[in-house]
């Protein structure tokens, strides 16, 4: 193989004394101070305001007004079906998703699973293992 394999997510790792490629020598400028600063700071910022594949994360309950306002708008824009979902609520009847027939029972279902799964995605797991719920509006 003549070509070389370039790892894009390297610099990712830059802030942990690691680029992620083994083969790179340990004296590049990227595990500078002002650079690990940056990066940390970056992915805080991610993490709070979320992006396009990635709703924006509750790391401290006291924090939770802003949250949940940023966590709707971030719904509305990119999974408005469980956006609908969490503003009205799901009711499945003690229905699985197995004994589902209808398209319309079906996209509400699975609308419904989704906004399950981001909100897990979005909230530290020991402040959601705090949390008794039986739909996504009760998360």
């Amino acid at each position: 193989m003549d070509d070389i394999f370039m790892n894009l997510f390297s610099n990712m790792y830059a802030f942990a004394g690691n680029s992620g490629d083994d083969t790179s020598s340990s004296n590049t400028n990227e595990n500078t101070p002002n650079t690990k600063k940056k990066l940390s700071y970056a992915l805080e910022v991610e993490s709070a305001f979320g992006t396009y594949n990635k709703p924006p994360k509750l790391m401290a309950i006291k924090e939770h007004n802003r949250w949940a306002k940023k966590f709707e708008d971030w719904l509305m824009a990119f999974a408005f079906p469980s956006w609908k979902s969490i503003k009205n609520g799901y009711d499945n009847g003690g229905k699985r998703g197995e004994s589902l027939t209808s398209s319309e029972e079906i996209e509400s279902f699975v609308a419904e699973q989704k906004c399950v799964a981001l909100l897990f995605q979005s909230v530290r797991e020991d402040i959601i293992s705090l949390i008794e719920y039986s739909s996504a509006k009760d998360l």
